[in-house]
């Protein structure tokens, strides 16, 4: 987050730019005066746009869309962005699982998104992860936007299942690209919570190293919690065999469920084709639907699944 206010007060301090550039300065004023007030000058300014930056902000909606200014824009795979987007912070609990509507006004199209942050509510903020698809409409919108675009979010939409603190004893996840997003939602949800003792192993299918999203996060959190995440790439083209090669199988997901609980719950998100391998897809009518594929050979029940649309 400093990261992105650092650069919204750059942009808005101008004070700091217009007094380096003076030139009719009397020849014996102290420079360290001058320093002294060109450091002052630059930090009322910068003061000015926090306090604008976090005044003007919007709140989210669930009735309406509300435009949420770009603080950030960064690259994370060849075709992949994580944005930053500016919202009211406040103190209250994020549901989780959520996803937030974005829309493209010019063609009248809506696609959900999940935030990777655990709570936006209180971080002030929402952090997407966008994958440009060549024929997706609103994911080429959104990649394109630019640090202060506005975007045009509804929501937070609660799912049928919230997860609560300590209700299941084991939390699986299977993703396949940007399925990552509302299982990292969960993760750090989970985690950062020290009350809740729930485990968690993650299967993450793609195609090759590159197309890992949040692969220096996810590290990163399974160093900081080895006793409570566990995590397992499936590449179809790994670069060494630190990586399991191939699509997900049975024999992978069977090696993660080897702590026996009749409390746990195992989340699925991707591509209709691993969908299709994994647990089936949803009902037509959007419930969850009968499971199929991996998990009902591994004999999972269906209130054991619960698959993301």
């Amino acid at each position: 987050m400093l990261k992105g206010i650092s650069q919204h007060v750059l942009k808005c301090g101008t004070i700091k730019r217009s007094f380096s550039t003076q030139t009719n300065v009397r020849p014996g004023l102290n420079k360290k005066v001058i320093m002294g007030g060109v450091i002052i000058a630059a930090a009322a300014g910068g003061y000015f746009c926090w306090e604008k930056y976090k005044t003007g902000a919007q709140m989210l909606d669930v009735e309406r869309y509300v435009p949420l200014k770009v603080v950030t824009k960064e690259q994370i795979s060849p075709d992949s962005y994580r944005l930053r987007l500016s919202t009211k912070q406040i103190d209250k609990e994020f549901p989780v699982p959520s996803c937030l509507y974005i829309k493209d006004d010019t063609i009248q199209v809506m696609r959900a998104y999940t935030p990777i942050n655990s709570n936006p509510y209180k971080d002030g903020f929402v952090d997407l992860v966008v994958k440009r698809y060549p024929n997706g409409s609103v994911s080429r919108t959104l990649s394109g936007f630019e640090p202060q675009d506005d975007v045009h979010v509804r929501g937070p939409m609660i799912e049928e299942y919230e997860y609560k603190e300590n209700t299941l004893d084991q939390v699986g996840m299977i993703a396949g690209g940007t399925g990552i997003a509302p299982m990292f939602q969960l993760i750090c949800r989970i985690l950062e919570n020290p009350k809740d003792k729930t485990s968690i192993w993650l299967v993450y299918g793609n195609k090759k190293l590159d197309d890992i999203l949040l692969k220096s996060e996810l590290d990163q959190l399974q160093k900081s919690y080895p006793d409570r995440l566990k995590i397992k790439y499936v590449l179809e083209s790994p670069p060494n065999d630190q990586y399991e090669k191939g699509y997900i199988t049975k024999e992978i997901v069977q090696d993660m469920l080897t702590d026996k609980t009749d409390n746990r719950k195992i989340f699925v998100c991707g591509p209709s084709k691993l969908l299709e391998l994994v647990c089936g897809e949803r009902a037509r009518d959007y419930s969850q639907g009968q499971v199929t594929g991996i998990l009902s050979h591994l004999g999972l029940s269906s209130n054991e699944v619960w698959k993301f649309q």
